[in-house]
């Protein structure tokens, strides 16, 4: 059967991580939107406008024959869930829910200023404004578990992984030691006299 799958999880949480391990998905996400059409993170200012391109992008994408659409947004409470619920229902796709480990505030917080960091770093371009703490704890505490009573056919709760904070620190660090073997190589005496 085709498949609604709702991620479900605060910023930080693994979820377009976890999207990027399921390349066939078709995914619909506000961030995508606003990443790529309009060059930046967040900005109040253009949240209607990424809000119409999303709800367009995903009634094209339900009506499509992919067997799985993804929405990779927060989708923290139980107002927000239910009216993708029913478009899984109206579309005749089963409604799955993957949910994000919810991990303390302090360390989901981390993981978020590292993301932008690192879209700093690799994506000079896009306008990175910051996300407030007040803000983000805001959104934790505004989260409500996924219940079975809401409508998906399956919920998945994933489990932890290597921390990304700790991923990219790693693969940095091996960038790093590349980097540093290269400057160190004698150039080889080729031509030597």
């Amino acid at each position: 059967m085709r498949r609604l799958v709702l991620l479900v999880g605060l910023p930080g949480s693994g979820k377009t991580s976890f999207r990027g391990r399921h390349p066939k998905w078709a995914v619909v996400s506000k961030d995508d939107i606003r990443r790529t059409v309009f060059h930046r993170d967040f900005d109040l200012d253009y949240e209607d406008a990424v809000e119409r391109i999303f709800t367009a992008a995903l009634v094209e994408t339900v009506q499509s024959s992919v067997q799985v659409v993804c929405v990779d947004n927060t989708n923290l409470t139980r107002a927000e869930r239910q009216p993708l619920i029913e478009v899984a229902c109206l579309s005749d796709r089963e409604p799955v829910a993957h949910v994000m480990p919810l991990l303390p505030l302090k360390v989901m917080y981390e993981r978020k200023q590292q993301q932008l960091e690192d879209l700093v770093h690799d994506y000079p371009r896009l306008k990175v404004s910051g996300f407030p703490k007040d803000r983000y704890e805001a959104m934790y505490s505004r989260y409500e578990a996924v219940g079975e009573d809401e409508g998906f056919s399956k919920i998945i709760n994933e489990v932890p992984l290597l921390s990304p904070l700790r991923h990219k620190k790693r693969t940095r660090m091996a960038r790093r030691k590349r980097i540093r073997r290269v400057d160190e190589l004698k150039p080889l005496p080729l031509f030597a006299q």
